[in-house]
């Protein structure tokens, strides 16, 4: 028996089942139909090389189709199976589904970043990954691959660190290698900072670099007066995209910070309630611990900073009762 408080282990279901299995392409169908554009995109084509290439990768995931007798529904792999149909393939590599719902494979996807990207193909060009078999695979030109590969090359370890899960393009990457290793950190710790990650921010830091943070093949060059109006005026412009988020975030704050005061309010009052007081303690002792913790720990902050000195007399004495009722 468990502990008062303590909560139950649920065992959740799993979503697939574990072995993989081979179907006939013939016998599958797409969920819905694909529209026109979506079989000439890029995405397409590099799906349709990567079979080609070295085959399915990654398993249809199928779930059987009502009352039709060796029939399946794809939930997710729709342009792989259209790649495995104009490839001639007949058999596909699938997985059964425990739910039918599309949802999830569209809505939690994990896009690969430049940097991971490259950290990817640098890897197997080391192992011994031939680069023209990438660029087949990947469906882009060696000359792609070869830059890919050398993207992360003169980035200090530690900007790469920082910067590997952030949606950095590579020309901010470029920007940084013009740097000295301590300078790269230091502009990849502000770009994190202000969750800013483009090449024209970067580019922004590299011009308030002092001359002796910069490698020698980058040292300041002497501009014109049209370069230095087009600088100061990329440096205001993102300026100003900067005092525009910082405006939204304080108008946020405000907002939520008033819903969060009201709603401390209300369960303050709330407890003060004997019957919905006992009915918590009884029934659910972990959430009526939450929320005393909660008033706790809030409802003084909130009060000071709205000054609204009866809340803060509510929870002393909702705190004075809960001690008294433990004891």
């Amino acid at each position: 028996m468990n502990a008062p408080g303590q909560v139950e282990p649920v065992e959740v279901p799993p979503a697939f089942v574990r072995e993989l299995v081979e179907l006939p392409v013939d016998a599958l169908r797409p969920h819905r139909p694909l529209v026109g554009v979506a079989t000439h995109g890029k995405k397409f084509l590099q799906v349709l090389a990567s079979i080609a290439t070295v085959g399915l990768v990654e398993p249809l995931v199928v779930t059987r189709e009502g009352n039709v007798e060796n029939g399946y529904v794809v939930l997710d792999g729709c342009l792989r199976l259209e790649a495995l149909h104009r490839l001639g393939k007949r058999m596909a590599t699938c997985m059964f589904a425990t739910d039918n719902e599309t949802y999830t494979y569209n809505r939690h996807v994990n896009r690969l970043t430049a940097g991971q990207d490259a950290r990817m193909i640098a890897l197997a060009v080391k192992r011994g990954v031939p680069q023209d078999r990438i660029a087949a695979v990947l469906g882009v030109n060696e000359r792609t691959v070869k830059r890919r590969v050398r993207l992360l090359e003169g980035v200090c370890p530690d900007a790469a660190a920082l910067l590997a899960d952030k949606n950095c393009p590579a020309a901010t990457f470029e920007v940084l290698k013009t740097m000295r290793p301590l300078r790269q950190l230091e502009a990849a710790e502000l770009m994190c900072d202000q969750s800013n990650f483009t090449s024209a921010f970067a580019r922004a830091i590299r011009l308030a670099t002092p001359a002796e943070q910069l490698l020698p093949a980058a040292a300041p060059y002497k501009t014109t007066s049209g370069e230095a109006t087009d600088q100061i005026e990329r440096l205001e412009r993102e300026i100003a995209a900067l005092q525009s988020k910082m405006t939204d975030v304080e108008e946020r704050y405000g907002v939520e910070h008033l819903q969060l005061a009201v709603s401390i309010s209300y369960v303050i009052v709330l407890l003060q309630n004997e019957r919905v007081r006992v009915w918590l303690e009884k029934r659910e002792p972990l959430a009526y611990g939450n929320l005393c913790d909660l008033v706790a720990t809030e409802g003084p902050t909130l009060a000071k900073e709205a000054g609204q000195s009866p809340v803060v007399s509510m929870h002393r004495r909702l705190r004075r009762s809960r001690l008294a009722h433990a004891n």
